[in-house]
C-alpha cells in the first residue's frame, strides 16, 4: 500500500485496465516537466470505480501492469448541502470536504445568501469546483470524485433529501450528530445564518456540533471529519 499511496496519481473516469490509456495533455506534461517522470515509470490511474490501475507510463499514454482495490472511500455516503457563502469559501469548503472523503455536494441559495448564481455562469463555477475536487481526490488518494449538483432554495434541498440533518446555531438545539447511518446528509446555512422561516422547515431536523458558533468555512469541514475520521 505505501508503494501503491507513492505513485503520481491522475482521475482518467472509465479507463480500463485491459486496454492503453490515453493521457490528458495537461496530465502527460505534468508528468514529464514537473515531476521528471521516464518512460516506463509506475503511475496510479484511478478511473472513479474504486478501484486504482497501476500503469507504466509512456508519455502521452500509460500501459496497464495490474489493478488495486485500496480500501480509501469511508463506508459513509456523506452529502453536504452548502448554502452559497461568499468569497472563495466555496471552493475552501469543497477542498477540505474532498479530502476528508465526502461522497456529495449539493449547492443551494438560502434566504440570508448574499452569493446568487446567474443561469448562464452556473455550468463554469461547478466545473471550477469539480476541478478542485478533483486535485483534492487525486492528493488524498480517494478512489471516486464527489457527485455535485446545485438546486435552487433549501426547500429544494429538503425535497430531494428529506431525511437531511441541519447544522443550526440556535442556542436550546441539544441533539448531535447521533449514530452514523449509511447513507447521510448535512445541510450548513449561509454567513447570517438561517432565516426564521427557514429554521422552521428545519424543525426538528436541526443538530448542533457544540456550544461555540463555527465560520461557514469551517462548519462543514468539522462536521465531515467528525462524521468520517472517527469510524
Amino acid at each position: 500500500m505505501n508503494a501503491l499511496r507513492g505513485l503520481p496519481r491522475v482521475f482518467i473516469p472509465g479507463a480500463k485496465p485491459d486496454a492503453r490509456i490515453e493521457l490528458p495533455k495537461e496530465e502527460s506534461r505534468k508528468f514529464e516537466k514537473v515531476l521528471r517522470l521516464s518512460n516506463g515509470d509506475l503511475i496510479a490511474v484511478l478511473p472513479n470505480d474504486g478501484t486504482v490501475i497501476c500503469a507504466e507510463f509512456h508519455g502521452d499514454h500509460a500501459v496497464p501492469v495490474s489493478v488495486e482495490s485500496p480500501n480509501t472511500e469511508s463506508p459513509i455516503y456523506l452529502t453536504i448541502a452548502q448554502a452559497l457563502p461568499k468569497g472563495d469559501k466555496l471552493e475552501e469548503i469543497v477542498r477540505a470536504c474532498t479530502e476528508l472523503g465526502v461522497s456529495a455536494f449539493i449547492f443551494f441559495v438560502s434566504d440570508r445568501s448574499v452569493v446568487q448564481w446567474s443561469p448562464e455562469k452556473r455550468a463554469d463555477r461547478i466545473r471550477r469546483l469539480e476541478t478542485i475536487a478533483h486535485e483534492a481526490c487525486e492528493v488524498s488518494f480517494r478512489t471516486r470524485l464527489p457527485e455535485m449538483q446545485f438546486l435552487p432554495s433549501f426547500e429544494a434541498v429538503i425535497r430531494a433529501e428529506p431525511d437531511l440533518r441541519a447544522l443550526s446555531e440556535v442556542e436550546s438545539e441539544a441533539a448531535t450528530l447521533g449514530a452514523k447511518r449509511d447513507r447521510e446528509t448535512l445541510a450548513v446555512g449561509p454567513e447570517g445564518g438561517w432565516s426564521p422561516r427557514e429554521l422552521e422547515l428545519i424543525g426538528d431536523r436541526g443538530i448542533t456540533l457544540g456550544p461555540r458558533v463555527l465560520r461557514v468555512d469551517h462548519a462543514a469541514p468539522a462536521a465531515a471529519a467528525l462524521r468520517l475520521l472517527s469510524l
